[in-house]
């Protein structure tokens, strides 16, 4: 089901002027053919759009960032996993990355990324020339360049998050600028954070800080994923909640030394804990404003397929577990705040194909469902208990014997999710739903492809095992994600692939964010529980003051009421409410937590294992590499350096 965004075009004759530039470069005196592109009103949208082709890929998976991190895990064959041009997330996790050829070179263009400063020239091209357009209303201008805007502060935030100081390129150069001017310096932190937000403030905010309608309050749904006050808000909130993180926030730790050619250091070396309050109130007015306009948290309020039916009726959990599993790919659904809109629809290599097993009906057909994108054994050990707690603080939970092999019951918390009588391991019972909705492990129910399938992850078993059919393409770890896959998803065509809107931002989100900025600078309240609790509701969980009061629950009682405490239990509910959509990777580097995730090798299920004492032998699959505080900063290309003596090389590089 293709989306009505506008399509995220190229413009030929921006592209050949672009393709040789890299970010100083001075644009070419070529503005004929610059300015035929706004010469009317569709040739201008065309521009806007492209505007909008330079954000970060967030469906395809060797293109992603979002593969970063330690939730995923693809093929480790040599075609696969010794192949610097493929899952280049994950091998940045392998310590591969240099500066002289960057993976993922958003700085630069390169490695299998669009380069942001592109982007951010294609915007300044439009601000330069969106006056000239003779038949376009005063309304439509001032909303298209209110959202360049925000994109261009979009572009800006994300190479920050990236490389930490970066130059800002406000104005695009021209022909005759001076050396002086094209040999531009990294700003400070927080001058790099300043001129994000005023960019952003700028479109929402006059002088007197009065509200600004330029842009639009909210989109048709032919313009769905265009950039609307909504979703700026939720950028401005993303942005100071960053700001006010431990990694840019006083930063004496790792970057005391880290100084401009002048001797300034680029990170502020004092904690200021007012970022803290300024990120809350932006994400307090985000949330106002998001749900004035209707945007609330997902619940499933549609009819069951015809498998579920009776589940629905006698499952404890489904309703939860459809409430998770459709607030990601139900498209443009009320909680999804700003989604990515720039899919191939008739191509191939989005999540979605990666990590959806083989049909049992085709088993034969990889096309569409490639079956080998799976996750990181840690990743079944993150999820909650029943309980709503983590599984080594739950009393009721045996711990110690988590991996001992046991028989799935007969009843109904686990109907419909696990396959009764067969045999599986303490890990694998009494998970909150979101475990069910969004992990696949052997023996429990997926419903891909139309139908609900009964996994068999162990050797020559089908659906989802590894055998003689499957010699790369099976789940690795022996563990699967089916939380980026639509339910009704099948292979073979691409018209049989649901798509829909990757999540880029969701209501939960802001709600977590909320949370997190309350307890850093109030300390535990009333107001974070709340935001939390909201969250947890729509997974069937209990609020967090009743259950982490339980001395009979949990084996910390009130761990709740301490700043450090809630901390940790903020951090764990962003990690598996937004497990495998991009953010744990950007969420542990705010947190400075690298040494304590990122260091531990991969490790899976033995997926040669034919039966449960075989397959249940946990084994180490991948080794992991990581140097603080060198790989918290992306490399600034060498060529870059060799060509702009005034740039500096970040830490380590």
């Amino acid at each position: 089901m293709k989306s009505k965004i506008i399509a995220i075009s190229f413009i030929l004759i921006l592209s050949v002027i672009l393709t040789n530039c890299n970010y100083l470069d001075i644009i070419p005196d070529n503005t004929v053919q610059v300015g035929s592109l706004f010469e009317n009103r569709d040739k201008a949208l065309n521009a806007l759009s492209t505007c909008y082709r330079y954000m970060p890929n967030y469906e395809k998976l060797h293109y992603s960032m979002s593969l970063a991190g330690d939730e995923w895990v693809g093929r480790l064959d040599a075609d696969h996993g010794e192949n610097r041009e493929l899952l280049r997330g994950m091998q940045l996790m392998r310590g591969w990355n240099n500066s002289n050829d960057p993976i993922l070179n958003y700085w630069g263009n390169g490695g299998g990324a669009t380069g942001l400063y592109r982007g951010i020239r294609v915007c300044n091209i439009f601000f330069e020339n969106i006056d000239n357009v003779p038949d376009l209303t005063p309304a439509e201008r001032n909303d298209w360049i209110a959202q360049v805007k925000i994109l261009k502060a979009y572009y800006h935030y994300y190479l920050l998050r990236l490389y930490g100081p970066i130059v800002i390129a406000d104005k695009n150069l021209e022909p005759f600028s001076t050396i002086e001017e094209v040999r531009q310096e990294r700003q400070t932190i927080d001058s790099c954070f300043n001129y994000v937000l005023n960019l952003i403030d700028e479109v929402l905010f006059d002088e007197n800080g009065i509200a600004r309608t330029e842009l639009a309050m909210e989109r048709e749904s032919t313009y769905y994923g265009q950039i609307d006050q909504t979703i700026a808000r939720a950028i401005k909130a993303q942005v100071l909640l960053t700001r006010a993180s431990p990694l840019f926030n006083g930063n004496s730790e790792y970057f005391s030394n880290f100084r401009n050619k002048a001797g300034e250091t680029y990170f502020p070396m004092q904690y200021d804990p007012e970022k803290w309050k300024q990120a809350l109130d932006a994400i307090k007015e985000a949330i106002d404003f998001a749900e004035a306009r209707g945007k609330k948290l997902y619940t499933f309020d549609g009819q069951p397929k015809f498998w579920d039916i009776d589940n629905f009726q006698t499952s404890e959990i489904i309703q939860y577990c459809y409430n998770k599993r459709f607030s990601i790919v139900s498209p443009w659904n009320d909680e999804l705040i700003w989604g990515y809109s720039g899919l191939d629809y008739e191509g191939q290599g989005g999540f979605a194909h990666a990590t959806n097993m083989r049909s049992v009906a085709e088993p034969t057909t990889a096309g569409f469902a490639w079956q080998w994108l799976g996750a990181d054994y840690r990743m079944t050990e993150l999820f909650y208990t029943k309980n709503g707690v983590p599984i080594e603080d739950d009393k009721t939970f045996d711990y110690d014997n988590r991996r001992q092999i046991t028989t799935i019951p007969s009843d109904n918390y686990h109907k419909g999710y696990m396959q009764a009588g067969e045999k599986t391991i303490n890990l694998h019972l009494n998970r909150e739903p979101r475990f069910y909705a969004w992990m696949v492990v052997d023996r429990s129910i997926w419903r891909t492809h139309d139908i609900a399938n009964d996994v068999k992850m162990r050797y020559n078993e089908f659906p989802g095992g590894r055998g003689s059919q499957h010699t790369t393409d099976f789940y690795w770890t022996g563990i699967a994600v089916k939380k980026l896959v639509h339910p009704e998803s099948g292979t073979g065509h691409w018209a049989r692939v649901v798509k829909y809107p990757y999540p880029i931002i969701r209501l939960s989100d802001l709600y977590l964010m909320y949370a997190e900025a309350y307890n850093e600078y109030h300390g535990p309240g009333a107001p974070a529980y709340d935001y939390l609790n909201k969250v947890r509701a729509t997974s069937g969980l209990k609020p967090i003051e009743q259950v982490w009061s339980d001395a009979n629950i949990v084996r910390t009682p009130d761990k709740h009421l301490t700043k450090e405490g809630l901390r940790d239990i903020i951090q764990r509910e962003r990690m598996i409410e937004l497990s495998f959509e991009g953010h744990r990777y950007f969420d542990i580097l705010r947190w400075k937590q690298a040494d304590r995730y990122f260091l531990s090798p991969v490790r899976g299920w033995n997926t040669t294992g034919v039966d449960p004492e075989q397959f249940y032998v946990l084994t180490t699959l991948q080794p992991r590499r990581w140097q603080t505080p060198r790989d918290y900063l992306m490399p600034i290309p060498i060529s870059d350096l060799n060509r702009n003596p005034n740039l500096t090389q970040n830490p380590g590089w």
